[in-house]
């Protein structure tokens, strides 16, 4: 690792609502050290995303023998859910890192240039949250990914809150109960005093670990989660037709959600889909690259 210590590296950061990964290459684009630590959403906490992220950065410097002085010659390209708004950009950019420099991004506009090598393209992500990302001859669009829970649609998180809805409903003899609004219940002690309380403080994470509940029960034939899981599947077609729409000619479905998804999801949108080149974090060490050589 010697020929390290006095080079310039490159830094990728994928952090979401569930996990933040990083990974660390040389300037010859050779991977040295990944790293994974806890959520890095800002607007869920600011300190904790930079926690997370540093912790993620520790790990990555750890696995490539460096220590922690080797920040400061890092060229960091930041991909985070929550800074789609501009004031929640300035907010983050005023952060003190520790790294040479310091790009950022969404983590859907990252998803979006690893996906497509840097050319033009769009993604959708399917995770705890969602996001729509066109990138059109130097143009982003988004679409969707407003946040939880007024926007992220077919999101793991949206899934879960939708099981919870209808198993009260159930619960409350509104509609029929099935095994999955049993299931969700029984989380719960079959108490709804109980989900009143949990939601007072539950984030997306919480709600997306209810979302395997309704994949599992939709395959074996639920109707409450068939229901559920043909409105997400529509929800990501119309992204996809307006994605299509701002002139994208190829598009990629990102994110531990779309396997499950897949099933559910019309034939045209099936049929009209490319795979991805690259994951989010080698979008990430490409924004950083790019941002450090300007």
């Amino acid at each position: 690792m010697a020929a390290l210590t006095d080079t310039a590296l490159y830094l990728g950061i994928d952090g979401g609502a569930t996990r933040c990964r990083a990974r660390l290459q040389t300037a010859a684009g050779v991977t040295v050290g990944e790293g994974l630590a806890g959520p890095a959403n800002p607007r869920h906490g600011q300190a904790a995303a930079c926690e997370a992220i540093l912790a993620a950065t520790h790990h990555a410097l750890q696995a490539a023998d460096l220590t922690e002085t080797a920040a400061g010659r890092i060229h960091a390209g930041l991909g985070l859910a929550g800074v789609g708004q501009a004031a929640d950009r300035r907010q983050f950019l005023n952060w003190a890192h520790p790294f040479r420099s310091c790009a950022l991004m969404t983590d859907a506009e990252i998803a979006c240039l690893g996906a497509h090598g840097g050319e033009d393209g769009a993604v959708i992500v399917l995770g705890t949250g969602s996001c729509g990302v066109a990138m059109v001859a130097g143009q982003v669009m988004r679409v969707g990914g407003w946040g939880f829970p007024v926007s992220d649609q077919a999101s793991g998180a949206w899934i879960g809150l939708s099981a919870v809805r209808r198993a009260l409903l159930a619960h409350d003899g509104i509609v029929d109960p099935t095994a999955l609004t049993k299931a969700v219940m029984a989380t719960f002690d079959t108490d709804p005093e109980q989900v009143v309380a949990w939601q007072t403080t539950a984030g997306p994470a919480d709600y997306g670990r209810l979302a395997p509940l309704v994949f599992e029960h939709g395959a074996a034939g639920d109707a409450e989660a068939a229901a559920i899981l043909r409105n997400a599947a529509a929800d990501v077609a119309q992204v996809a037709e307006r994605l299509w729409a701002s002139g994208a000619r190829r598009l990629s479905l990102l994110g531990g959600v779309v396997g499950p998804m897949g099933p559910w999801l019309p034939d045209r949108l099936k049929e009209n889909l490319d795979a991805p080149m690259g994951d989010p974090l080698s979008g990430a060490l490409l924004l950083a690259r790019r941002s450090c050589a300007r």
